[in-house]
């Protein structure tokens, strides 16, 4: 009955995301140099499988790999491509990832993939005229999941076994994380106001009560931030049901000195809807233009640091 809901809301939402993706995601992409489609990763599945933007002039550029969200259940980095020319278009080399979903692919098999995918982009960035050593991960939502914990799991070696992942980057090349609306607490969220959840997040770290709290326990970035965690950029919007997600992650970061940037839309200073989960999507928007811009400064910034 779990997965009948699951594949219900998956079905819902893979509707709401085409009709997105048709009349609001990749209206008027910026040019760039140029675009390559459907490039595998890896050998399990198509899921496995990214697209690679290339900045116009000459490289060697920096490195964003960017991860969809969607709940770890939905979404395509097809609904992303705008987003990845807009970056590409800023100087950075971009490798927009898709990976396999739940409900048929739980824990840990969507960051496993994640992090292969990662390991592919290090390796392969200087044939689409990119610099390995100046890489940023980000992401929204799982996106931003995903991005973090795989932040904790380069910065702490010790992690990479429990979480599965065979072979993360060298931390030194990992300038830093893009973070859109967040989740950073797989216990916490369960408490918070954001739609279905429960749903989602036992979905993909399972219904069993302690099968979940002890993937929760060892997954959740924000009980992994160490003074060595990259550097990050957090930007969420008040009214967002997960805000407070990325709020206690700001406070862990500052807890132990970590760099990062916040971009914070407060209801008072910013009362319009559309400033609820999801804005990063939709290119038009206000909220959406200054996220861009303030992500690239602080990549801009952390690029041109010397290497940690």
């Amino acid at each position: 009955m779990r997965n009948v809901r699951a594949y219900i809301f998956k079905a819902g939402a893979k509707v709401a995301e085409l009709v997105g993706r048709l009349l609001l995601f990749n209206w008027f992409p910026p040019p760039v140099g140029d675009v390559i489609k459907d490039v595998r990763y890896g050998p399990e599945s198509r899921k496995q499988s990214l697209d690679v933007f290339v900045p116009q002039g000459r490289g060697p550029f920096p490195v964003l790999v960017y991860i969809h969200g969607g709940g770890f259940h939905v979404m395509d980095k097809r609904s992303y491509r705008r987003l990845s020319r807009y970056f590409a278009s800023r100087g950075y080399v971009v490798f927009n990832i898709n990976y396999r979903m739940a409900p048929r692919y739980g824990f840990p098999v969507g960051l496993q993939d994640v992090a292969l995918a990662v390991r592919w982009a290090h390796d392969h960035a200087r044939l689409c005229f990119g610099d390995p050593e100046k890489v940023f991960i980000g992401g929204d939502s799982a996106g931003a999941y995903f991005s973090s914990i795989y932040g904790a799991a380069v910065a702490s070696q010790s992690l990479m076994n429990p979480l599965g992942i065979e072979e993360g980057i060298p931390a030194e090349h990992l300038r830093g994380l893009v973070l859109f609306y967040g989740a950073y607490d797989m216990e916490t969220v369960l408490d918070t106001s954001f739609p279905s959840i429960e749903l989602m997040s036992k979905g993909f770290f399972g219904y069993e009560p302690q099968v979940y709290e002890a993937r929760a326990r060892i997954a959740s970035p924000q009980r992994h931030v160490t003074a060595g965690y990259p550097p990050a950029f957090l930007a969420s919007g008040e009214r967002d049901g997960l805000h407070t997600q990325s709020v206690a992650f700001d406070r862990a970061l500052s807890e132990e000195g970590v760099p990062h940037r916040t971009l914070f839309f407060l209801k008072k200073e910013h009362p319009l809807a559309y400033l609820w989960h999801g804005f990063i999507s939709v290119p038009h928007f206000k909220c959406s233009r200054i996220a861009r811009r303030e992500a690239c400064a602080f990549m801009d910034e952390r690029t041109s640091m010397p290497r940690a």
